[in-house]
């Protein structure tokens, strides 16, 4: 296996005229994301079949001629389980590779196992076992080591025959559509953000609150996120989510208060305990008929289980017609998301939040007749 680290324009200038033309590049990235709410990207490592190149975007390098490849509609660009290297390149170029080939995805597609691991399509497909013993490595460390290199070459290097092994099948079944769509949905879930006013409802146990304490509720949520934002911190290093619901049961009005709360750390108190303050305060400001009402669980609604069963027999008998596996076409998960979107959201409310799967992308086309009074 041939490789090189491109640390300078003139490589980089070079590899861009070498695959410029290649109708295939296998993509991969390496990337750290420790304490940060963005992934810090690493390395991008490229494979046209020929050509295999580690980049290094710690290096003063323009990416600019390279992001133009990876725009370009006639180049497909493969990945396996990219649903993170996606959000590596909205953060870091701005854009996401279009069109875009999900091996892992097409595996599932094919029923040949839900979620299948790199490793262990490598090992089905070609009969290669392959080291991941440097999965968890220190990827923003420099010099990278001989083994972080062969190991991030590696992921690209084996990438494109299990491809070319895997797309045979999907065109044969008529499937290729799909599996670039679903790539779409995952990078548009992924670049939605929740509207302000609904992004307490997220917080696990929120459901457990009164009126008054979801109020408190809102302000934090609002608050974390715009702070994990401005900070790139993780947002469990703003706040720890079950910590929020307890500050929300409580209302402590000072700092020993807060300190006072089981699970809230000192280090939550001094870095942040008079915003945490502020926003009780604000809550308090909300008059009662402002409050957001009780929220209620799906299994809270006296119709949920006859409901989510009608509709997985629907789906079921709509996966069969077109041979294509039911937990594909429609996991609990996007059903529960269709029902919650129906049952949850107003009007208005629907208007400035993401479609559920089943309401978007290919699913739509296939289960629009069947979920017909679902849809609106």
């Amino acid at each position: 296996m041939h490789y090189q680290l491109i640390q300078t324009q003139n490589e980089l200038n070079t590899f861009v005229e070498q695959i410029k033309n290649k109708p295939i590049l296998a993509i991969d990235t390496e990337f750290m994301r420790r304490r940060t709410l963005y992934p810090e990207v690493a390395l991008i490592q490229v494979y046209d079949g020929e050509h295999l190149a580690l980049i290094d975007p710690l290096a003063e390098l323009s990416l600019f001629d390279f992001w133009q490849i990876l725009k370009d509609p006639n180049v497909l660009k493969v990945l396996h389980s990219p649903s993170e290297d996606i959000e590596v390149f909205q953060k870091y170029a701005g854009f996401v590779p279009y069109p875009l080939f999900d091996t892992q995805f097409a595996l599932q597609l094919l029923g040949e196992g839900n979620c299948m691991g790199f490793a262990l399509m490598v090992k089905t497909l070609l009969n290669i076992e392959i080291d991941k013993s440097e999965s968890r490595t220190n990827w923003l460390q420099r010099p990278l080591t001989q083994k972080q290199l062969e190991y991030a070459a590696a992921d690209t290097y084996h990438l494109l025959p299990c491809f070319e092994l895997i797309i045979d099948s999907i065109k044969a079944a008529d499937l290729f559509d799909i599996v670039i769509n679903e790539s779409e949905l995952v990078a548009n879930k992924r670049a939605f953000q929740t509207p302000d006013e609904l992004l307490y409802k997220e917080i696990k146990n929120a459901w457990q609150l009164k009126p008054h304490e979801l109020a408190v509720l809102k302000e934090l949520a609002v608050w974390r996120r715009n702070k994990a934002i401005r900070k790139n911190l993780a947002l469990n290093f703003v706040l720890k989510e079950h910590n929020m619901t307890e500050i929300a049961k409580r209302g402590p009005s000072s700092l020993n208060a807060l300190r006072q709360i089981p699970g809230v750390e000192p280090i939550e108190v001094n870095r942040s305990g008079v915003e945490i303050l502020k926003c009780i305060e604000q809550a308090k400001t909300v008059p009662p008929e402002q409050h957001p009402q009780v929220l209620k669980r799906l299994i809270d609604f006296p119709t949920y289980k006859k409901v989510a069963k009608e509709i997985k027999q629907k789906i079921t008998k709509v996966a069969k017609e077109h041979n294509i596996p039911e937990d594909v076409m429609a996991s609990k998960k996007q059903i529960n998301q269709l029902i919650s979107w129906n049952w949850k959201l107003t009007d208005e409310q629907k208007l400035n939040h993401i479609k559920p799967d089943l309401l978007s992308s290919w699913r739509y086309d296939f289960v629009k007749d069947a979920l017909k009074e679902w849809d609106n």
